[in-house]
């Protein structure tokens, strides 16, 4: 019994070593050739050569293209103000935005009132004056007319039938009666002076009643045009002096995108035409993209040559002013490049060392110089030594290289 539990390990020990060399024996050898060689899979796309517009993605920020910094234009506390006077809020042109109070400036519009009034009614009492002085005068100058004919009567009368003493009485009269019309005359061209005076006097008063209609007016401030209200600095019975900052008033249909071009980028879009190309214009606000039109308008009226570029402002479309776009707002912007003529249009990721491709030609890998011409996002715009057809390899692999065995994937 004891050598039984021996024999039974021992047994199994021997029997697992004979079945463990049998395997051994019995294993067939692997040939090794060192001359086959390996095929590469890869993924192609064919070349096709032609002309090629790509965009140029840019960013912009977005800019009021007109604003307007309201100040009041009188002194006074503010009694109101609109609903929509405050920060975003968005006003239409002639609405009302602040009340000041306007005892004052009525107080002063009356005053001019009353002063221009009297000036009327003395420049009427001057008129009537010289009426009256100009009536007396005619009857005056008749007079005159009566005395000198009766002098002239007595003066051609032989001597002996008229008296000297009488002649001279007829002289007197005559003399008095011309110095009664010289003192009208006298006196109606003083009239015309005053009168001449008081217009200006009238003039001045009306002036000055304009300045203070134009005064209590400005007790009101209206909306100059539609557009969005930011930097408010005014509130219900805040006290302001005239030329006091209020708010600023941001145009709703005149936003615009400032954007920088790099003199490259600026010359290959205009180099075929002058006139601006069309824009555009995304806004990413989280997972939601806004798309605007834009027109570029013009250009700074400086370039500073220390930034390599140029800065241009483009327009955006009518839409833009019914959206939540505002001013700060950084956009991404799409502009259309310039033509490209007789290239191929590839991925990026076909570019070996900026200058080589490498196509599938009879199973093997031929490399190919090319130079990059321009780009499109994550593609590569090329021209060199490729042919319409050519099976251009886009999958990367280690050790790639000229005759590399290889085969396109379908």
């Amino acid at each position: 019994m004891r050598y039984r539990k021996i024999l039974i390990p021992v047994g199994v020990v021997l029997f697992s070593v004979l079945v463990a060399s049998l395997l051994r024996a019995t294993k067939q050898q692997a040939v090794i050739n060192p001359d086959e060689e390996r095929v590469w899979s890869v993924e192609t796309t064919s070349v096709r050569i032609g002309d090629e517009r790509p965009n140029v993605h840019l960013f912009g920020k977005i800019i009021a293209g007109r604003q307007a910094n309201l100040r009041s234009l009188s002194a006074g506390v503010v009694v109101s103000v609109s609903s929509n006077f405050i920060d975003g809020g968005k006003v239409v042109e002639g609405e009302k935005l602040i009340a000041i109070d306007p005892f004052v400036a009525e107080r002063k519009l009356l005053e001019q009132e009353a002063l221009l009034s009297e000036a009327k009614s003395r420049y009427e009492e001057l008129l009537v004056t010289r009426s009256s002085d100009l009536a007396l005068l005619g009857e005056e100058q008749q007079q005159l007319d009566i005395a000198q004919s009766d002098l002239s009567r007595y003066e051609e009368l032989e001597s002996g039938v008229a008296s000297k003493q009488k002649v001279d009485e007829k002289r007197l009269g005559a003399s008095q009666a011309k110095g009664v019309v010289l003192s009208r005359q006298q006196q109606v061209s003083v009239l015309n002076t005053k009168i001449q005076q008081q217009q200006a006097v009238i003039d001045r008063h009306d002036a000055s009643r304009e300045r203070a209609v134009e005064d209590f007016e400005n007790t009101q401030m209206y909306a100059p045009f539609d557009g969005y209200l930011t930097d408010i600095k005014a509130a219900q019975g805040m006290q302001l002096k005239s030329g006091d900052f209020v708010a600023r008033l941001i145009d709703a249909d005149r936003l615009e995108v400032r954007i920088f071009l790099s003199n490259s980028q600026f010359g290959r879009m205009f180099a075929s035409s002058s006139s601006f190309p069309p824009l555009e214009i995304k806004w990413n606000v989280g997972e939601t993209e806004f798309l605007f039109d834009a027109t570029i308008e013009r250009m700074e009226s400086q370039i500073d040559s220390s930034l390599g570029g140029v800065h241009v402002y483009a327009r955006l479309g009518s839409g833009a002013s019914e959206s939540f776009l505002r001013p700060g707002a950084i956009v991404n912007v799409l502009a259309q490049d310039r033509v490209y003529e007789n290239v191929v249009r590839l991925p990026e990721e076909v570019l070996y060392d900026e200058d080589t491709v490498y196509v599938v030609i009879k199973g093997r890998l031929r490399k190919r110089h090319v130079s990059v011409v321009g780009r499109d996002e994550n593609y590569v715009l090329l021209r060199g030594a490729l042919l319409e057809g050519d099976l251009v390899v886009l999958t990367r692999f280690d050790g790639i290289g000229e005759g590399v065995a290889a085969r396109s994937l379908p």
